[in-house]
């Protein structure tokens, strides 16, 4: 009766046989080579969030047993769990083992049909990785040390596709702000890495009240600005304009959402005329 391979025989025949090779090619062409790959392949989250992402095989043959190693920046990401996928149990009981080590950020999974059955053929997945996102940042979600073994305790050979992380940044600002006697003048960008991001855009003065002098709406992609102009007519005095971004949903900051600049609105030298005599900026 067929002896159930072990980890540390995995391990051994892996060392001996060396047929992980690393790759770039996207899965699902057919070929005569299993492909053992993380999906999806780019995975982008926001600190405090959950995500889970596969291990997965492609066109492998007659699958028994197998292991692999999976790094990640420990800065980043806290790896919370990992389960068994549904794909080698297809041919019967399995014995599923892992191991995480957050501190390092790696982890190490292994799993083997047991008795006397064939291997499974075919794609699916291996197993299930959950992650909780830390702070803002990126890494690779690097798929080493894999070993594929046959019912007929041979190596698989295989090619290794690894994923990759990357938070997203959510974040408005108004970046630019200037007033004259007719008009106010708001520069908002979106600062973001990821959405497109439609949020309001107010302008307030201060003489004795705080009036508003408009609200729009606008729709900026990532990395985009715009200009947005606003009509007021003041009288004499020293105002303080207000011009402020609304918030958007887990914005990174939300310090640069608002601005603040004075402006003196003074009679003009012709007579009966008013100018802006001087302002200046700041930032709230």
């Amino acid at each position: 009766m067929k002896k159930t391979p072990l980890i540390f025989t995995l391990a051994i025949m892996a060392i001996l046989l060396g047929i992980a090779v690393k790759s770039s090619t996207i899965p699902g062409v057919k070929s005569s080579t299993a492909t053992i790959y993380v999906n999806p392949q780019t995975t982008v989250g926001t600190p405090g969030q959950n995500f889970t992402v596969n291990i997965e095989i492609s066109d492998v043959v007659d699958l028994y047993g197998w292991e692999f190693r999976l790094g990640w920046d420990s800065t980043i990401l806290e790896a919370l769990n990992v389960v068994e996928g549904p794909f080698l149990k297809q041919g019967g009981d399995t014995f599923f083992c892992s191991k995480i080590n957050n501190t390092a950020g790696y982890m190490i999974v292994d799993c083997t049909l047991l008795g006397n059955v064939p291997g499974v053929s075919g794609n699916g997945t291996l197993a299930i990785v959950e992650f909780y996102v830390e702070t803002f940042g990126e890494c690779t979600l690097d798929l080493y040390d894999t070993i594929l073994v046959s019912s007929a305790e041979q190596s698989i050979e295989h090619t290794v596709i690894d994923g990759y992380f990357y938070t997203v940044v959510r974040d408005v600002a108004v970046v630019n702000f200037a007033a004259s006697e007719t008009t106010v003048n708001v520069t908002v960008k979106n600062n973001g890495n990821y959405y497109t991001e439609t949020f309001n855009v107010s302008v307030w003065y201060t003489l004795l009240t705080d009036p508003l002098i408009g609200t729009k709406t606008i729709t900026l992609e990532p990395g985009a600005n715009a200009t947005l102009v606003f009509t007021w007519t003041p009288t004499y005095g020293r105002y303080e304009i207000r011009a402020e971004a609304s918030e958007v949903p887990n914005e990174a900051d939300i310090i640069n959402n608002v601005r603040v600049i004075t402006v003196y609105i003074g009679s003009g030298s012709s007579g009966g005329g008013s100018g802006v005599s001087g302002w200046r900026r700041a930032v709230r």
